[in-house]
């Protein structure tokens, strides 16, 4: 799973496009003991036909579920699930969440490669906390770190997404 996410990172750099490592697959660059069963990618609207190129995946389709809006597409690399978003737009009764707009947290890369760019922890909570589903919500929070001060961290970090979403509106 490294190998992919580090050869996903090393084609969008090449090609210059800007992007997030986001789900289970950056909660385990972060250290975190999960398996992930794909590595989701999200790029700003204007990047997503570019990156799909590049990341060798069908050309991007609109998509509109669970909440979210983007263009979509999925395939493999390496022989690894990625899947593809461009310009995700979270929307529910807490507002509406523009993922490109968090910030980026960054992990060192391994074996002298750039680091990897990730979505910042909490900012799955902030995305279930918009959609207003419960279900996330438990999930979301089960996938924060139990250390107290980063846990901390990125609860204060939805919700100030949270709060920007509702402003939004």
């Amino acid at each position: 799973m490294l190998a992919v996410v580090h050869a996903v990172a090393a084609r969008l750099a090449a090609a210059g496009i800007d992007w997030h490592l986001a789900g289970s697959a950056a909660r385990m660059l972060r250290g975190e003991r999960v398996r992930p069963g794909d590595v989701d990618v999200e790029v700003a609207t204007a990047d997503g036909a570019g990156a799909a190129r590049t990341l060798g995946l069908p050309a991007p389709i609109p998509h509109d579920g669970r909440g979210g809006w983007s263009l979509r597409t999925g395939g493999e690399v390496n022989g690894v699930r990625v899947d593809l978003s461009a310009g995700l737009v979270i929307t529910g009764p807490g507002g509406t969440l523009h993922a490109g707009d968090a910030p980026v947290d960054r992990v060192p890369g391994t074996g002298g490669r750039d680091a990897i760019p990730l979505v910042p922890m909490g900012e799955a909570l902030a995305r279930a906390i918009v959609t207003g589903s419960g279900t996330r919500r438990v999930a979301a929070l089960a996938a924060l770190p139990d250390e107290p001060v980063a846990r901390a961290d990125a609860i204060a970090y939805a919700e100030s997404r949270a709060a920007a979403a509702r402003a939004a509106r």
